[in-house]
């Protein structure tokens, strides 16, 4: 793949692409970097902040607040001088709508393909508006030369005839997420080492079921059962965290996630029906089966239309979704029969980055081979 500018969301899933170098905003333009590609980042950062520009390695990186005039002086910038030099010949917008109207625009204006990156459904965004009626996600979908979906169903729902559609999934850094000692684990975050643990780290809006697995947890201690929820994230006004059987640690750092996953016996997913969760190509999963942990999910298509062969594993051990009984049922059985479900080939971000430069190259008609 030739020349790549990816402008990306900065803070998203209660997370920081930046220090974190979390998630496909961070991932796919700095394993492009590292192949060989010429790639830049410009974050686009909806909390404030300076302006900083830092290196990564070989990725140039750039943070711009939108909340500062900067980023439109910056914007004009780059038009001005991509016009007669340092040209990218790809531009890749990710985050939601809005960045993608940014990216659009700035393709157009230099002549360069237009490939925008739909890790989520856009418009079921809280912030999404249609001002006049105009609706941006659609519009960059019918007007993207390549459009970039996460998911089987996103893909499937939301790909355009004009133009190409690619599938490129959410991958796991699998120098973080690898099978880790749960005692030396568990003594590094002080916790009991005899306790038994279901963890779930991360968002908690109603339809990701985390007040269903509370319920489910406090089911089976009422049957005896010996069983602690490990609940990290951001805790939504729904989610009563401060009851027996809770053991709520914050918001986790994201270098903390992979000690805490260890240190569970059991890792749920327990999402109930929504058109956002059903679009959507959890990391959750991926990291579970990559830690080594059995799996404590719900029957959704963001695990049935993701996970196939997984599914077929757990045959039996799936729960319906927004229903607490059956979720105890199939958490009773990780807990004292667990199943593992087997790691994906081609999850890592090694992997999918190389596999989308290539489908790129072939997508964009560039000049310039991988």
């Amino acid at each position: 793949m030739a020349s790549v500018l990816f402008l990306g969301k900065r803070h998203y899933t209660n997370r920081d692409a930046l220090t974190e170098r979390y998630g496909r905003i961070f991932q796919l333009p700095w394993h492009w970097s590292k192949a060989g590609i010429s790639t830049r980042l410009w974050l686009l950062d909806y909390h404030g902040g300076q302006v900083e520009r830092r290196r990564d390695d070989s990725l140039d990186i750039l943070n711009t607040p939108l909340k500062h005039p900067a980023w439109v002086l910056e914007w004009l910038n780059r038009v001005g001088s991509f016009r007669t030099a340092g040209r990218p010949q790809v531009v890749v917008a990710s985050g939601d709508s809005y960045i993608g109207m940014l990216g659009f625009a700035l393709a157009r204006s230099i002549g360069a393909r237009f490939v925008f990156d739909v890790y989520d459904k856009y418009d079921e965004f809280g912030g999404f508006r249609r001002p006049f009626g105009f609706d941006a996600f659609q519009y960059l979908l019918e007007r993207a030369d390549v459009r970039l979906f996460a998911s089987r169903a996103l893909l499937d729902s939301l790909g355009a005839s004009g133009g190409s559609n690619l599938l490129v999934p959410n991958g796991i850094d699998a120098e973080r997420f690898r099978p880790l000692d749960k005692q030396v684990s568990r003594s590094a975050l002080g916790l009991s080492a005899d306790a038994r643990f279901v963890g779930y780290f991360g968002s908690m809006e109603p339809d990701r079921g985390v007040t269903d697995l509370v319920d489910a947890v406090h089911q089976l201690r009422a049957q005896g059962s010996i069983v602690e929820l490990l609940l990290g994230g951001k805790l939504s006004a729904e989610v009563d965290a401060n009851q027996s059987g809770v053991r709520y640690v914050g918001n986790v750092p994201f270098e903390m996630v992979p000690a805490m996953l260890a240190s569970c016996d059991a890792l749920a997913v327990p999402y109930r029906r929504s058109a956002f969760m059903d679009a959507g190509a959890s990391n959750k999963i991926a990291e579970a089966m990559a830690c080594a942990r059995p799996l404590v999910a719900t029957m959704t298509p963001n695990l049935t239309a993701n996970f196939p062969e997984q599914v077929t594993a757990l045959a039996g051990r799936l729960a319906e979704p927004g229903d607490a009984s059956d979720l105890a049922r199939v958490l009773a059985l990780q807990l004292d029969h667990p199943v593992l479900s087997p790691m994906p080939t081609g999850m890592t971000w090694f992997d999918i980055a190389e596999a989308t430069a290539r489908s790129l190259h072939l997508a964009a008609g560039l000049s310039v081979p991988v």
